[in-house]
């Protein structure tokens, strides 16, 4: 009689992700649900975003804005596409499989779908035009797409990252410069006058819940099936 399967030591590690992100998601999901509820009220943008837009503005520099628009340029679409290609083909080389690649365009995908969506049901008007530098874009302001995608994406390249890479200091130093780069997109937005607060507080929270749900079911998928889908396995 065999000896029952032994838990791969990812699997180990997903499974102490998956505690966390259990416990973040809902807490996420209740901050992002109260944010709502707020903007549609109307006291939140009185109370946080036209303060902290008026005090960005009078602390432009030309240094800063040129920061902010490295970032702004890393999160949009084009950004994220080239440093997803990238860090998929890092990670295949890595791993030898085709999980890292099939999760972030997963991620990607509705991420993007969530942007659109929420946009348009949502029909936030941006911040006033005079405060904007060019060039503004033509969608609607709530949530922050830069920033969404980016917590989104970045959230799961992150889980990633963790399986994957055996030194302690290659995740720390991986983990702490993708916390970084979502975090200088949300600024990047606000800086540049494109989006409110609350538009990349509501960014964040949205993309951080989905990276949550995609943590979770790869992890359930890798470990109910890593017999039948071996190839797909990290």
């Amino acid at each position: 009689m065999s000896s029952p399967r032994r838990p791969t030591k990812n699997g180990q590690r997903a499974g102490s992700i998956l505690v966390f992100c259990l416990a973040i998601v809902l807490g996420l999901f209740a901050v992002a649900r109260r944010l709502w509820v707020s903007v549609a009220a109307g006291g939140v943008p009185h109370e946080w975003d036209i303060p902290l837009l008026e005090w960005m503005e009078s602390h432009r520099t030309p240094f800063a804005t040129t920061v902010a628009w490295v970032f702004s340029s890393v999160g949009d679409t084009l950004g994220m596409t080239i440093l997803s290609l990238c860090v998929i083909g890092l990670f295949f080389l890595r791993s030898h499989s085709l999980w890292p690649g099939a999760l972030i365009a997963l991620t990607a995908a509705g991420s993007v779908s969530l942007t659109v969506v929420l946009k348009n049901v949502w029909g936030r008007a941006r911040p006033p035009l005079d405060d904007a530098l060019l060039p503004i874009p033509a969608s609607y302001s709530f949530p922050s797409g830069h920033t969404l995608n980016s917590v989104a994406i970045l959230g799961v390249i992150g889980y990633l990252a963790f399986l994957i890479l055996q030194s302690q200091w290659a995740r720390i130093v991986a983990l702490s410069s993708l916390g970084c780069l979502a975090v200088g997109v949300g600024w990047s937005r606000i800086y540049l006058g494109h989006h409110w607060l609350t538009d990349v507080g509501g960014g964040l929270l949205i993309g951080g819940c989905w990276a949550a749900v995609v943590i979770i079911m790869h992890h359930f998928v890798l470990v109910k099936n890593r017999r039948t889908i071996g190839w797909l396995r990290l």
